[in-house]
């Protein structure tokens, strides 16, 4: 077992996604510029995984290493090295498909933007 704590570790993956998923969304609503959109695409296309992957496999450590933990126990068997992946994996493939929809005009643009605030409401896992 390593010296963090898996439930710890998953958590600060979980947050350090979902802030950088939602400074995303803040660059696109408040700074609308040419520059910062491909700036946005880009980390999409290069970050995003990075991000889903930590937070995918602190998930799945943790339903291992902390199986008998409150916050592995409240949940169905499976989910968190089952159903977050699954969840993650998919943010994976939907990422790229929403850097290709900004750029095209401010409506794409907000669009995208909802479509992120969406996910930050109620991200799953």
């Amino acid at each position: 077992m390593s010296d963090v704590d898996p439930v710890t570790e998953f958590q600060n993956q979980r947050t350090a996604f979902l802030s950088w998923f939602g400074e995303q969304s803040r660059l696109i609503r408040h700074q609308p510029k040419s520059d910062t959109i491909a700036e946005v695409k880009v980390n999409f296309r290069d970050h995003g995984s990075e991000y889903l992957n930590r937070m995918m496999r602190a998930a799945i450590v943790m339903a291992t290493e902390a199986s008998d933990h409150i916050c592995v126990t409240a949940k169905p068997p499976g989910f968190y090295n089952v159903e977050v992946p699954k969840m993650c994996a998919a943010l994976q493939l939907r990422l790229p498909q929403l850097a290709a929809r900004l750029g095209i005009n401010p409506k794409c643009d907000m669009c995208v933007h909802f479509i992120i605030e969406n996910i930050l409401v109620e991200p799953g896992f």
